[in-house]
C-alpha cells in the first residue's frame, strides 16, 4: 500500500464534492471514510502536468460560461472540436458539468509548455544579437548576467512544469 500514490488535492476536492452532493448514494456513516484523507490511495499514476491541466480545465470553464452567456443557443465550436470529443460530451446531459477528453487536454499542455521553452531559448539570443547590432553591449558583465537570468528562468520553468529530476534539469541548462 505505501507504493500507492496518494491523490492530488484536485482529486481529492472532486471526490469530496461527489460525496456530499449525494453521489456517492450511500448512508452517512458508510461515506466517513471520504474525510480520512491521509487514508486514501490513487490507482492511477499521477500527471506529469496535472496542474497546469488544472488551471487549463478551469480557464475552458470560464471561457465555455463567457460564451455560453453571449450565445445561448449555439455550442462552442472550440468546445466541440478541440478539447472535449463525442464520448465525452454523451456522459452526461446537464448543462453544468464537463467532462475533457484527458488526451486533448494533455496535448494541449504539452504544446503551452513547448512554446514557453522555446520563448526562453530564443529570447536571451535575440536579446544578445539585437544588442550586439546596436552596440549597446559594452561590457561583457552585462552579457553573463543576461545569459545567467534566463538560465535560472528556464531552469525554474523545467522545475516547475515538468517532473524532471535535478540532474536533467543541469544537463538541460548546461546545454
Amino acid at each position: 500500500m505505501k507504493g500507492l500514490e496518494r491523490p492530488s488535492n484536485r482529486d481529492y476536492r472532486s471526490v469530496l464534492r461527489f460525496m456530499e452532493n449525494g453521489g456517492g448514494q450511500l448512508f452517512e456513516e458508510e461515506s466517513s471514510w471520504v474525510y480520512d484523507k491521509e487514508d486514501l490511495v490513487t490507482l492511477r499514476p499521477g500527471r506529469e502536468h496535472a496542474w497546469l491541466d488544472g488551471i487549463l480545465e478551469r480557464v475552458l470553464k470560464v471561457l465555455l460560461l463567457l460564451h455560453a452567456r453571449n450565445h445561448p443557443l449555439q455550442t462552442s465550436s472550440l468546445r466541440r472540436r478541440l478539447i472535449i470529443t463525442q464520448e465525452t460530451d454523451a456522459r452526461t446531459d446537464d448543462a453544468a458539468i464537463h467532462y475533457y477528453d484527458r488526451r486533448r487536454i494533455s496535448k494541449c499542455v504539452t504544446f503551452i509548455i513547448t512554446i514557453m521553452i522555446l520563448i526562453l531559448l530564443m529570447v536571451p539570443i535575440w536579446l544578445l544579437y539585437k544588442s550586439s547590432v546596436r552596440g549597446t553591449l559594452t561590457k561583457s558583465a552585462d552579457t553573463i548576467i543576461l545569459i545567467l537570468a534566463f538560465t535560472l528562468i528556464f531552469s525554474a520553468a523545467l522545475s516547475a512544469f515538468t517532473k524532471a529530476k535535478r540532474h536533467e534539469i543541469v544537463a538541460a541548462s548546461a546545454g
